[in-house]
């Protein structure tokens, strides 16, 4: 099959969709030598062709209908029907033996061509297109007898759709490599491979939506191959995708998105059904979304069917179901976890199980559903989401997602800005987000130090570990507490007190807010590094500490306040111990001692403190000392930027 004699001229129209209306010729036939006119009527029942544009009372030049009847000794009528949708065509029967019909190019065919020249016409991309050019066609062999027939109209080329939704790259343009530049305008036994092209689409703005039509390209037997190109925060990726057989009448939709952190994409393949249209809008209703008839959602939950998008509250969900109605049963592809502490927590193990219950058939599709469990928040998680990418059977790669986002805990740390510092509102306890001490609902964090004095004191430290003591519990430390090393600076998480995104306040720091000469006094006000004006009041608490083990003190803390923002951080007089081998009492309500997190300039033994001593007394310097590794005090956190 290389006759190549009969080119068709090239010509692009929009596919608006599928009509079957009728419709008449406005052009008379034109007889051809080589053929006989019996006069008796043919009948032709076409279908397929596209709806008229609105405003457009009929198609004209490339877009209109050729039709092109052959008798034994060739061609001898062509007919042109300058109409968009004809549903019947009457035409003299004559000799016809074979009927072609041509829609969206133009076709010379000389009067001397036969059926199987005819046949063989190819159609070739223009040198420089961007995309091959769409076109219908058809052909059927009419018996000698035969008085009518019918055709449907095929699209000659493979649409290339982009579903940019799930993209975590900025597509900046993509190429197909390795399309065919030439094809037979009617189906042949196989395309015409001998020549390639190249296509490029290029975006001025990154796609985040469903284009469809960016790419026609002709039938191959072999690969095309295509390239996405674009950034991912700003560095270059290309990421590519393989067409391994494209028919004709076939979308390929290529899906860019992100698979455990990694940018892929990949096709999905479907009929080229009549009545879509393809303007570069976003679809949303052509993907697998969540059947609501057969899915389960529990109260509190939320849903997005549109998006595909789940809310979960932070109470986590027990006998969730999540279904869709297909042709074909759906299967999990895979499921991706995104959040600040995902990897750390392990959160597919311990928080949320997936399973898949058996698909069943219905008059309306197949059901298929997966049940899902997620375990309630922890004090102090942050939000997270997954990803559920999910498939057609048959398919290789992932077709759709459900995104399901879990609500952050509504127990979260509280914080105070001051100074230009963001500190943690109540001393570190552990580093572990569950063991916080968290504001109570309905609760201020003042609240909580006049409520509960004793346990917002947090706990006591040696420098470089991690491990509490709690003073009010009586007991005897040890001079290496939790067995551990000191870490020197003290910023390593497998030493650090403080839960994660918070580290302990340095001594820079602590001078942000406390400037060297810095006089705290009830009553009185100083100057912070940033300039910020802030009150002290130092609150005695009504009675004594009250503890089971009798340790002593009373209940007092620092609060200071920015004149400028009105933002209050409280300090308690939660004490320190320099005794390291017994349950001496930490003089609750008498001073304060925070590390900072080095030893610069100390001697062997010693790191650098943040110290307060009021000796029960109502003014005292904020002064930088010497302190005991063994001996204990407290820790401020600070939040991470």
């Amino acid at each position: 099959m290389t006759n190549n004699i009969f080119k068709a001229k090239t010509g692009v129209f929009a596919l608006i969709g599928m009509l079957v209306l009728a419709a008449c010729s406005d052009k008379e036939d034109m007889p051809m030598a080589g053929g006989g006119n019996d006069g008796s009527d043919f009948s032709v029942v076409l279908r397929g062709m596209p709806a008229a544009p609105a405003g457009a009372p009929s198609a004209t030049g490339q877009d209109a209908l050729s039709v092109f009847q052959f008798g034994p000794e060739g061609l001898f009528s062509k007919k042109v029907i300058n109409s968009y949708d004809p549903e019947e065509i009457n035409l003299v029967k004559g000799n016809t033996r074979a009927l072609y019909c041509v829609s969206g190019i133009d076709i010379e065919a000389a009067e001397e061509t036969t059926e199987a020249e005819f046949a063989l016409t190819t159609l070739t991309t223009e040198e420089g297109a961007s995309t091959a050019p769409l076109f219908l066609s058809a052909y059927t062999p009419v018996e000698a007898s035969q008085m009518n027939c019918e055709l449907t109209m095929k699209r000659g080329v493979a649409r290339i759709d982009l579903d940019a939704r799930d993209a975590d790259m900025d597509i900046t343009s993509i190429i197909v490599e390795d399309a065919p530049a030439s094809t037979y305008v009617f189906a042949g036994e196989s395309p015409i491979e001998t020549v390639t092209t190249v296509y490029t689409h290029e975006y001025a703005e990154a796609p985040t939506g469903v284009e469809k039509g960016v790419f026609m390209i002709f039938e191959s037997s072999k690969e095309v191959h295509v390239s996405v190109h674009g950034t991912v925060e700003g560095r270059e990726i290309t990421v590519p995708a393989v067409i391994e057989t494209a028919e004709r009448n076939k979308v390929y939709t290529l899906r860019v998105y992100d698979k455990n952190a990694t940018v892929k994409a990949g096709f999905t393949m479907t009929d080229w059904e009549d009545g879509d249209t393809f303007n570069g809008a976003p679809d949303t209703s052509r993907g697998l979304t969540i059947d609501p008839a057969a899915s389960v959602f529990p109260e509190g939950v939320t849903v997005d069917y549109l998006n595909n998008i789940v809310e979960i509250p932070d109470t986590g969900v027990k006998g969730m179901k999540i279904a869709f109605n297909s042709e074909m049963r759906v299967d999990i592809d895979t499921i991706c976890y995104y959040g600040e502490r995902v990897t750390i927590d392990s959160i597919e193990s311990k928080y949320v199980k997936f399973s898949a219950e058996k698909a069943y058939n219905t008059d309306k599709g197949v059901i298929s559903k997966f049940n899902v469990d997620i375990e309630p928040q922890l004090k102090g998680r942050p939000d997270y989401e997954m990803k559920m990418y999910v498939k057609k059977t048959v398919m290789n790669t992932s077709y759709d997602c459900v995104t399901i986002r879990v609500a952050q805990s509504r127990f979260q740390i509280a914080t105070v800005e001051l100074a230009g510092i963001t500190w943690m509102a109540f001393n570190a306890t552990s580093p572990d987000a569950d063991e916080q001490i968290y504001v109570e609902e309905g609760k201020t964090v003042e609240d909580m130090y006049v409520d509960d004095w004793v346990r917002c004191t947090g706990g006591l430290f040696q420098f470089g570990r991690k491990y509490r003591y709690v003073p009010h519990q009586s007991y005897n430390p040890c001079n290496d507490l939790g067995g551990q090393k000191q870490d020197i600076p003290w910023v390593h998480e497998s030493h650090m007190p403080c839960p994660e995104g918070y580290h302990v306040a340095t001594i820079q720091e602590w001078r942000r807010l406390f400037p060297e000469g810095t006089r705290l006094e009830d009553g009185t006000s100083f100057t912070a590094a940033n300039g910020e004006t802030i009150n002290v009041e130092i609150v005695r608490l009504p009675g004594d500490v009250v503890t089971p083990t009798k340790v002593n003190g009373v209940c007092r803390y620092v609060k200071l306040t920015s004149q400028e923002t009105g933002n209050c951080l409280i300090l308690p007089l939660a004490g320190y111990k320099g005794d390291k081998s017994t349950a001496a009492s930490s003089n609750y309500g008498r001073d304060m001692v925070f590390w900072g997190n080095d030893n610069q300039g100390c001697p062997g033994g010693y790191a650098r403190a943040m110290r307060f001593m009021f000796n029960w007394g109502n003014a005292c310097n904020a002064e930088v000392f010497q302190f005991q590794m063994e001996a204990f005090a407290a820790v401020r956190a600070v939040k991470n930027k």
